[in-house]
């Protein structure tokens, strides 16, 4: 079976998802198409390391959405038995891909999160209703999507839910391997030898709201002298944020280590926290906190939180707060700093959601299950 999956760049979280699915089903001939060639960070192809077919499939932007000028010549090319298609509403010309596909008689599987960061919008929802319509599958990260399509008109024996995930063997493997005298010494390196540390892994821009926990670390210092925060990450609000740090008077508690992807780098951090935090908006970086068994905290948004919140269950592997309320979220954070007994419950059962549910295996599975599934239908 021949299966081609579009996406608009290649991250590393998607590499270690695709060849999972090509070790776990040889038989599988993947090719997957996406912007090898685009700035943004997400793109992080290297492909000494790809265990599938890559073709550079080149996007243009305009007005806010991605125009994909070669995508119907190099379907063709390729002649795929299964096209899985993104479900991003940003993405208009897969949307004709999609559909010339489909009515040429082949099999689409449209996959995607299927609901939106925000207030909805009128021309979201036509196109999520639209894509619902077109494809044989639709296939969501989590029940959120599932739910929203469901509401849209999607029949419901469309929709599968196929999870989130990363590659948890990545950080199983790399705080195994560092020695308690190494991270003793890369705690002293850094001085944050008996603090209580709260980390933060997130990019730097505005609707992760990165401020909030400056703001949250004024308040939980006037109740506690041993706290500090390393926040890991770039972009566009870093001076910002460092102004404000030195304005409130908390820039001795704070590290600012700029961006960092290396594991081997990320793992002492991880292993010298005791709380890992997300304003709002936990992607990913929530499943990777808790594969090094880190409690998560994020705010309890209904409009504002992606699909990877759903790995969160509140008081078991992690807790919120109240959608911008700093001092709720001070008071949060110092919940776990303050209670060694609940910091560490949850610490294993961070650990535990990993192993047992969100894992990269369990997705993979659902995923290609639900491809033969309609191979066999067709």
């Amino acid at each position: 079976m021949r299966l081609c999956i579009i996406q608009s760049t290649l991250p590393l979280y998607s590499i270690s998802f695709f060849n999972r699915i090509r070790k776990l089903n040889p038989e599988i001939e993947l090719v997957v198409l996406a912007n090898l060639k685009s700035d943004d960070s997400l793109n992080q192809y290297h492909p000494e390391i790809c265990e599938f077919a890559v073709q550079h499939l080149n996007s243009v932007s305009w007005g806010g959405v991605f125009i994909r000028p070669g995508i119907l010549r190099a379907l063709q090319k390729i002649n795929p038995d299964v096209i899985v298609f993104s479900g991003s509403p940003r993405e208009w010309s897969q949307l004709i891909a999609l559909c010339w596909w489909r009515l040429s008689g082949g099999r689409v599987i449209s996959w995607g999160m299927f609901h939106r960061i925000g207030a909805p919008k009128v021309f979201t929802n036509v196109y999520f209703r639209l894509v619902g319509y077109l494809s044989q599958r639709c296939f969501t990260y989590t029940r959120t999507g599932a739910i929203m399509i469901s509401h849209l008109g999607t029949p419901k024996n469309k929709i599968r839910v196929v999870g989130t995930a990363i590659d948890e063997q990545i950080p199983f493997k790399e705080s195994s391997a560092l020695s308690a005298e190494a991270l003793q010494n890369f705690k002293t390196m850094y001085q944050i030898q008996g603090k209580k540390l709260i980390l933060q892994v997130v990019r730097l821009n505005r609707s992760k709201r990165p401020e909030l926990l400056i703001y949250a670390l004024k308040k939980i210092l006037t109740k506690r002298s041993d706290v500090m925060v390393a926040l890991i990450g770039d972009g566009e609000m870093k001076s910002e944020l460092e102004l404000l740090a030195v304005k409130l008077g908390v820039a001795s508690n704070i590290l600012f280590l700029g961006a960092i992807y290396d594991e081997k780098l990320l793992c002492p951090w991880y292993l010298s926290a005791q709380v890992f935090v997300t304003p709002t908006f936990l992607g990913l970086s929530g499943h990777h906190a808790m594969s090094y068994g880190l409690p998560v905290v994020t705010d309890d948004s209904l409009d504002h939180q992606g699909s990877e919140f759903e790995i969160l269950s509140e008081g078991l592997n992690g807790l919120t707060y109240r959608e911008g309320d700093i001092d709720d979220l001070a008071n949060t954070l110092l919940r776990v700093l303050d209670d060694s007994m609940l910091q560490n419950f949850m610490a294993i059962n961070a650990r535990k959601t990993i192993e047992n549910v969100h894992n990269l295996n369990r997705k993979t599975q659902r995923f290609i299950r639900e491809v033969k599934s309609l191979m066999a239908e067709s």
